[in-house]
């Protein structure tokens, strides 16, 4: 009988690193980290050879409170579309509610503080689509759907990895979990 060995950590990436460091700045901004805390911190990102060694410089930092609800977003969209991509800072919780249109939460480049992220999902007549990077773990067993699908396409999580709970309904719509598509790099030259 053999033991199944858990997989490896993922490894970061000069882009994890410099998000990680992008934190650490701030905190030390507003005060949260003096200067030697702040070097210290940074020596430790910039040697990092694994994503949970960044989260571990980070884990302390939480996003700044920008108003009373900033461990919470609500997206709204109705006959149109919403996103959020890039390095935006991901709350511990956020509503989609999605009528007759689609949202799209792209974790990829989001900073994350938070070793769990929940996402109550609302989908009537719509798509609300959540990428995450490989590593994470993903729970949508608590989706009620009405004529809908649910689908995790996210695969391999990683010990030490964000957990992405989604909880919610879909109503005659699709709510579905999965990692970035790959780049074509052939697309720009292939012309016919």
């Amino acid at each position: 009988m053999s033991l199944e060995q858990p997989p490896p950590a993922r490894r970061a990436s000069d882009h994890d690193r410099e998000r990680a460091a992008a934190v650490i700045q701030e905190a030390h901004s507003d005060g949260r980290l003096d200067f030697e805390e702040m070097d210290e911190r940074l020596t430790q990102i910039y040697s990092a050879k694994t994503e949970i060694e960044l989260r571990t410089a980070t884990a302390d930092l939480l996003p700044i409170a920008h108003g009373s609800n900033a461990a919470e977003l609500t997206i709204r969209a109705k006959h149109s579309a919403q996103k959020r991509e890039g390095a935006w800072v991901v709350p511990e919780r956020v509503t989609a509610v999605a009528e007759h249109s689609s949202v799209k939460l792209d974790f990829t480049d989001a900073v994350i503080s938070w070793r769990e992220v929940h996402v109550e999902a609302h989908a009537k007549h719509s798509s609300v689509v959540m990428v995450v990077p490989r590593g994470w773990s993903v729970d949508i067993d608590n989706v009620d759907m009405v004529h809908s699908a649910a689908k995790n396409k996210a695969t391999a999580p990683a010990a030490g990895g964000v957990r992405l709970i989604v909880t919610g309904q879909a109503q005659h719509g699709s709510i579905v979990v999965r990692h970035p598509r790959k780049r074509h790099w052939w697309w720009p030259w292939y012309s016919k």
